[in-house]
């Protein structure tokens, strides 16, 4: 699964934002799925920008099919501690979980300025391609509030596996402000459903605002 929380905190200061703008983990675009009921699993990335370095971590558990998280983050160069705290259900399974439908509300805000300072809802949408589910794609639609902007929120991806152990990520999201960033990288598939990304993404609005992405993925016990 992917998380919905510090999309793109990397751009924090880019643009100016005064809360985290969202993520789904080291991606952009969130996914249908949830952790299991009664597990737990811990995302974690380090995004290096310009100017400044992004260390995440975002450990999240299912409790009466709720998946719960809570993300932190540390901007070094530019004193910034994001946070944001979600909640995300699976509405629908249709034709065999291949069709998946979630709903997500999440708030966020800086450590430093106390208080939250955004909040958002998001609709992800996950849909097998193939039989196998080899091939993925997701599409999220949305509305978030800052301080600053509001507006509708929409992103699509998809995930292919061209390998037992090697998947191909790629997908494009818009923020309230309509900016819109992509990413493509790989992800690597670990022994117990852990897993290894690498990812370089990129701002379209702004020349030279780009960055790298690693970011690990792994599933606790109950």
């Amino acid at each position: 699964m992917r998380f919905t929380f510090l999309r793109l905190a990397p751009l924090w200061a880019t643009l100016s934002a005064s809360g985290p703008l969202h993520a789904a983990a080291s991606l952009l675009v969130d996914d249908a799925g949830t952790t299991p009921e009664g597990t737990c699993q811990l995302e974690t990335w380090t995004r290096q920008h310009a100017g400044h370095r992004e260390l995440t971590a975002v450990p999240a558990c299912t409790l009466s099919g709720t998946e719960l998280s809570l993300g932190l983050s540390h901007l070094r160069g530019e004193r910034a501690l994001p946070w944001a705290v979600g909640a995300k259900r699976a509405v629908r399974h249709w034709h065999d979980e291949r069709l998946q439908l979630a709903a997500s509300i999440e708030t966020a805000g800086d450590v430093r300025q106390g208080g939250a300072r955004s909040w958002s809802l998001n609709l992800p949408l996950s849909v097998a391609l193939d039989r196998q589910a080899l091939a993925t794609a997701h599409s999220n639609a949305g509305w978030s509030r800052s301080r600053h902007e509001r507006g509708i929120t929409l992103g699509a991806g998809v995930d292919i596996r061209i390998a037992p152990t090697w998947s191909l990520l790629a997908e494009q999201a818009r923020d309230a402000a309509r900016h819109r960033s992509s990413h493509l990288g790989i992800r690597r598939h670990l022994p117990g459903e852990a897993s290894l990304d690498l990812l370089a993404g990129r701002l379209h609005d702004r020349t030279g605002t780009s960055w790298i992405t690693v970011g690990l993925n792994l599933p606790l016990s109950r």
